[in-house]
């Protein structure tokens, strides 16, 4: 989405399952005794892992639940992250609701397991609850859209990939598919194509939900768990009373064609890629880890696992128009087009307009 410039990184990995009060400590998942003793008694449900309680303990430990690829951070040393500790957590500010708050009143509501403020690249405050650590690695959900988005255009930058082209130009195995034949790059990375797809989580019949099935998410027996990911991009439909291009429509199966275009344009491995482009460069203190499906390609919608600081250089990369670690590692013409070349007319149709009437994806 289309922001504006700051001077400060603000990161929270929370969970959010069930509703909390400001006097109320979520308990741990040890508390809870999920994955407790040995053997545990009380074991995390395939079906049900990235849901409240199971992802108090599935989301800082996916490569146990699904088959993940490792970004390797190379071997050169950690970007060094300085330190100005201040304590935030009595700073005050109204909720969306219109509540009076404060940090550490929000921090247990959301049932965050790490938050992280950096000024002017120096982190300030953080924090860390239900047994995560700096070390720990964190399911980073729908933020890994932005991570895909970012390394995208390092191949936009060197004409490997080109937002005018058609989608089937590199991936010749959707022209017959009927949901993206017709769509260009530029409209998947802008999530305007027009396709038959229901993000509705708590609906059976959603197409997310079989979305999630054939990414791997839902165990190996699952409904197209063995064809992956990239089989089921094809089965997806094309909604014939709208064109391509005009409507935004968030639809997670757009990233992860994304994550395809990047591999065919890139001619590497997603996690290859991603390796040599950032995260080899960007000084990171730990290898990342992807949520890839049963033929090993990658969840790039919602699969990325990092431990929040390394996310937050990531993070400080963006904010310094691509720049980090003394190199240029994003393009910063790539950063501006992020930040203002959405699409309002794409947006304003939406019901997301009704909460950011100048906003664009």
């Amino acid at each position: 989405m289309t922001f504006t410039k700051l001077s400060m990184v603000v990161l929270a990995i929370c969970l959010m399952p069930i509703p909390a009060t400001a006097e109320t400590r979520p308990e741990t998942a040890a508390e809870m005794g999920i994955m407790q003793g040995s053997p545990p008694t009380r074991v995390i449900d395939i079906a049900s892992w990235d849901k409240g309680p199971d992802n108090r303990w599935a989301f800082q430990h996916i490569s146990e639940i699904v088959p993940v690829a490792t970004i390797s951070r190379g071997n050169g040393p950690a970007a060094p992250l300085g330190s100005s500790l201040k304590d935030l957590s009595g700073f005050s500010f109204n909720a969306p609701n219109g509540r009076e708050t404060t940090i550490q009143e929000m921090l247990v509501r959301t049932y965050t397991d790490g938050f992280i403020v950096l000024h002017k690249g120096e982190i300030v405050f953080e924090k860390y609850y239900n047994g995560m650590t700096p070390d720990t690695r964190h399911l980073l959900m729908s933020v890994s859209k932005s991570v895909t988005g970012a390394l995208a255009g390092i191949l936009v930058d060197d004409a490997r990939l080109k937002p005018d082209a058609w989608v089937t130009d590199y991936i010749p195995e959707l022209k017959d598919a009927p949901g993206f034949g017709g769509a260009t790059v530029r409209q998947i990375l802008d999530m305007t194509t027009a396709i038959v797809f229901s993000e509705d989580y708590a609906d059976p019949n959603a197409e997310v939900v079989a979305h999630e099935a054939a990414t791997g998410w839902r165990g190996a027996n699952a409904p197209m768990a063995r064809d992956g990911v990239y089989a089921f991009a094809r089965t997806i439909k094309k909604d014939d009373s709208r064109p391509h291009g005009k409507v935004f429509h968030y639809a997670s199966i757009n990233t992860d064609v994304l994550g395809w275009l990047i591999e065919r344009a890139s001619g590497q491995r997603f996690a290859d890629f991603m390796s040599d482009a950032i995260w080899s460069r960007l000084g990171a203190d730990h290898d990342g880890h992807l949520s890839v499906d049963y033929r090993g390609s990658a969840v790039a919608n919602g699969g990325f696992v990092l431990t929040l600081r390394d996310l937050a250089r990531f993070s400080q990369m963006v904010l310094d128009d691509g720049s980090f670690n003394g190199r240029q590692i994003v393009p910063s013409g790539w950063i501006d087009d992020i930040r203002f070349n959405g699409d309002n007319s794409a947006w304003k149709p939406t019901h997301y307009s009704e909460i950011w009437p100048n906003g664009s994806y």
